[in-house]
């Protein structure tokens, strides 16, 4: 029997679902889907909704789906969102509830996610007891950043007209049933760069002949990363990471390659330094190469903007935490160069991201780590959580 945290404060009804919960949320883990590819998620997703009375339309997203609580008098809208999809990583962590897919892995917690937003909607559908809607979008694609824009490309924002959103991320960076909030910003915008350097390839007795991209690649490598120590300012946090070089055949040491190709990320809050950054980047590859008498092709993919909470959703957050789970629940959010796509929306409506902790002894491995598990003792706590911020936020909406 699962000991879920703050059991002593939350209402038995939902306590109830806590195992029935655990068993979704493993399933999910059971059976992870990338990207926009989660037709089976979306399936179990839809089928839980319709179980339970929630109308639900699992077409209008592309692999996600849309849900719609109505209350029982007229008012606003706000919305729940959880991201849905996997990581193309391997699953190490031995549970009975491990992926049965090759290299496919929930290590981020979105399987949790999908579960608790389940949860919270068949809450509110229960009571019905607030003015409005509560909108329940299940997104894919969160971990390509590329999700959230299709869902606010479908449609879903103009159709529903939420005037706030809320989401919730687990993490094992805080205690079992912690909540961290924070007003601004918390996490930071994500671009992914593929930088190509081409040469000759030829013999590798005799180097003269080839132009050999492995040196020029050292040495841009090493010019990318005074962008970071000698153009972006101290005040400004910012991450250059090369995570990726690919060359040449590890069985043929006596080749010199053809091209090379470096892949990594870039991260940071402010949009002008983001600019800095990439132009920057360009300027360095383009004038190393030359010099070095290669040719280059760079790609910048600007995935996510950085995630800046808004103040008014986020102080009516920890008022409803501090309510429910005492006053000691609620931190603040130390900032994360990680992204997150939840960014789009708070573009566009005011919206905030919120954590809960799930570190106990059985819980420590960090968020996209191939032993990483949700834990599924803070289910009934999120649902409770979650459920009570969208029904409390409409009552002081209608007013």
């Amino acid at each position: 029997m699962t000991q879920f945290a703050y059991a002593d404060r939350i209402p038995e009804a939902i306590l109830a679902w806590g195992d029935e919960l655990a068993r979704i949320r493993q399933d999910l883990h059971e059976h992870p889907e990338l990207g926009f590819d989660t037709a089976r998620t979306c399936g179990v997703i839809a089928a839980k909704l319709r179980e339970w009375g929630i109308t639900c339309d699992d077409s209008m997203v592309p692999g996600g789906v849309i849900a719609l609580v109505e209350g029982n008098r007229p008012g606003p809208t706000v919305a729940l969102r959880a991201d849905m999809d996997a990581l193309a990583m391997p699953d190490c962590s031995g549970n009975p509830w491990q992926s049965v897919v090759a290299d496919r892995c929930h290590a981020c917690g979105h399987d949790g996610h999908v579960t608790w937003l389940l949860g919270a909607m068949r809450r509110l559908s229960l009571t019905r007891d607030f003015p409005g809607r509560v909108l329940g979008i299940f997104q894919p694609a969160e971990e390509i950043g590329r999700g959230a824009r299709r869902v606010i490309e479908s449609g879903v924002l103009e159709k529903f007209n939420p005037l706030e959103i809320y989401g919730a991320h687990g993490s094992t960076a805080f205690p079992k049933g912690e909540i961290s909030i924070h007003a601004g910003p918390v996490q930071a915008s994500c671009d992914f760069f593929y930088i190509t350097l081409k040469g000759r390839g030829t013999h590798a007795a005799r180097p003269h002949t080839s132009l050999d991209p492995i040196p020029t690649a050292a040495l841009l490598s090493e010019s990318l990363q005074t962008i970071i120590s000698r153009k972006t300012d101290p005040t400004q946090p910012a991450v250059l990471s090369i995570c990726a070089v690919q060359a040449g055949n590890i069985n043929a040491p006596n080749v010199i390659p053809e091209s090379l190709t470096l892949s990594g990320t870039v991260r940071t809050f402010d949009a002008g330094v983001r600019a800095m950054i990439e132009a920057e980047m360009r300027r360095m590859t383009e004038h190393i190469a030359l010099a070095q008498g290669l040719g280059w092709e760079i790609r910048v993919d600007n995935l996510t903007p950085p995630l800046i909470n808004s103040a008014v959703p986020a102080r009516h957050a920890k008022a409803v935490a501090e309510k429910l789970f005492g006053a000691d629940c609620p931190v603040d959010v130390p900032l994360s160069m990680a992204g997150e796509d939840f960014a789009e929306y708070v573009n566009r409506i005011p919206g905030i991201q919120m954590y809960i902790g799930m570190a106990d002894d059985a819980h420590n491995a960090m968020l996209h780590n191939p032993k990483f598990d949700f834990n599924d003792a803070v289910l009934p706590e999120a649902v409770w959580f979650l459920s009570e911020i969208a029904r409390t936020r409409l009552e002081e909406l209608a007013r």
